[in-house]
């Protein structure tokens, strides 16, 4: 994707956010229990402004002294939030996504975060819908991005061995372009190719759902599984290492 698209859609999704916000701050959020709605947007925000911060060094040393602001009480949050939105959007600009910025993968350019901010917007974005009971689904293209992200980004980042039976479990978006093949390997971090191909398991999904599943915001009787279920059950519950 474009890098003026991911912009765009974090413009989008970071007002989607806040609106649903404005209507329960109360509202228990399901996908992620530990939180209610304020304290999903008070960590959202306090992604996007550390993101913000990183972004305008320009360095690609791990930055020090970058503090999780606690932001305002409650009844002030979105406003906050949304002041913390048009800031990233605005160091994003600034800097330009050939500039250099440190991340935790090594691919140490703003391209990166304006794709990771997308995401996760997105992401939480649907967790509060979700928690007000009318969550819109995510742009298709965004999401096949994400699960390609997802694979690509954060399962190698966790290092966490896979445990169960040995397979390969076939990823196919039924709506738009994305097909993953991931192989599960006893005591190795699985690995996945892009293309299709014949899995042991195939979990097929249009991508907003397909998204969400690796994400585990769902689980498989949202998604349409064919061959080993176990295979797949496997993937999805190896997925709660990784943490968005």
């Amino acid at each position: 994707m474009h890098p003026a698209r991911y912009l765009e859609l974090l413009r989008s999704e970071g007002e989607a956010l806040a609106g649903a916000a404005e209507r329960d701050l109360k509202a228990p959020v399901p996908s992620c229990p530990e939180w209610d709605m304020a304290a999903l947007v008070r960590h959202t925000s306090q992604v996007h402004r550390r993101r913000a911060a990183v972004v305008r060094r320009r360095s690609i040393e791990p930055p020090e002294g970058i503090e999780a602001d606690p932001g305002p009480k409650d009844d002030d949050i979105v406003a906050w939030y949304r002041d913390g939105v048009d800031d990233l959007l605005d160091a994003f600009s600034e800097a330009g996504p050939d500039a250099q910025a440190w991340t935790w993968h090594g691919e140490n350019n703003v391209a990166f975060w304006m794709r990771r901010m997308a995401q996760e917007t997105a992401v939480h974005r649907w967790d509060a819908e979700n928690a007000i009971g009318s969550a819109n689904d995510i742009d298709a293209e965004l999401a096949s991005d994400g699960i390609d992200e997802f694979l690509d980004k954060f399962i190698p980042l966790d290092e966490i061995p896979y445990r169960g039976a040995a397979g390969t479990v076939h990823l196919h978006c039924t709506d738009v372009k994305g097909e993953w093949t991931v192989t599960l390997a006893p005591g190795e971090v699985p690995t996945h190719e892009r293309g299709h191909s014949k899995g042991d398991a195939a979990v097929r999904a249009a991508a907003n759902q397909l998204l969400l599943w690796v994400w585990r915001r769902v689980d498989s009787s949202a998604v349409e599984v064919l061959g080993d279920a176990g295979l797949a059950e496997a993937l999805w519950r190896y997925a709660e290492g990784p943490a968005q």
